[in-house]
């Protein structure tokens, strides 16, 4: 019994681990270099902003850019109405902010809905969101329906093209 519970517990922590494949590249393998000096990614993270229009397309915007006025929370709040609130909740998830604090604190939004041309059978929304005066990141997030009760599960984030979580369920297998 004890030996059972130690693998289980084992190959929990692996499944737990084995979510996040943005540490299973490397830097030198995931970028190109392009001759104006940028890089390009070509990585394994299928939703990376790199892969819109090729692996990805924007099928609409649902919140268009905005900047919302700092610490002016129903200003942000009336601008984001048209999103699910539990969608709103994920992305403030681990920011140590409420969710009307963490949307009036950043510099921009931009949230869409995508399709993998990839992995089939996602419901995917990505937020686009302006932090520090010219940095932003792209968050991808999975909404699920089980017994009518809805969730939305992190896929991605990138901040400023660099890879900080990539799900292992749009990874590209190379």
């Amino acid at each position: 019994m004890k030996n059972t519970l130690i693998i289980l517990s084992l190959l929990l922590s692996v499944s737990a681990m084995a979510k996040d494949m943005s540490r299973s590249e490397k830097y030198e393998d995931a970028y190109v270099e392009l001759e104006d000096g940028s890089s390009q990614y070509i990585g394994g993270c299928s939703v990376h902003q790199d892969y819109e229009g090729k692996l990805f397309t924007v099928d609409s915007t649902i919140v268009k850019y905005f900047e919302p006025e700092y610490n002016n929370a129903e200003s942000t709040m009336a601008k984001l109405k048209k999103v699910d609130p539990i969608l709103l909740a994920a992305a403030a998830e681990g920011s140590g902010s409420d969710v009307k604090e963490f949307f009036s604190q950043v510099d921009d939004i931009t949230l869409e809905k995508i399709t993998s041309t990839v992995f089939k059978g996602l419901d995917l929304y990505r937020f686009n969101i302006g932090v520090g005066g010219g940095n932003g990141y792209y968050e991808v997030y999975n909404r699920t329906e089980k017994k009518g009760v809805v969730s939305y599960t992190k896929l991605s984030n990138v901040f400023d093209g660099d890879i900080e979580y990539c799900d292992s369920s749009v990874w590209l297998n190379k």
